[in-house]
């Protein structure tokens, strides 16, 4: 598979983002219709997850995880996929 993506001549590290990004999506889009929550797919530490809003919310609060002042909604701004 990868000498063919070598032969194409496609780009390794764009195409390991896309299939990281759809995997988050279906994951996010999946865990949304079981537990029927809102589900975010946001780049953390340089790669996509999917994260329930709850839990994002809770890491807000505990000061530390992201920048002081970060708020849901700008998490909800640069979200790359939202559910619902």
């Amino acid at each position: 598979m990868i000498l063919q993506i070598l032969k194409w001549n496609i780009n390794l590290g764009k195409w390991i983002f896309d299939r990281r990004m759809k995997r988050a999506i279906r994951k996010a889009k999946r865990e949304s219709f079981i537990y029927d929550k809102k589900y975010l797919v946001i780049l953390l530490h340089g790669k996509p997850r999917a994260y329930q809003k709850s839990s994002l919310k809770e890491l807000i609060k505990r000061r530390g995880y992201f920048k002081k002042g970060t708020t849901i909604e700008h998490l909800e701004k640069m979200a790359y996929y939202v559910t619902k």
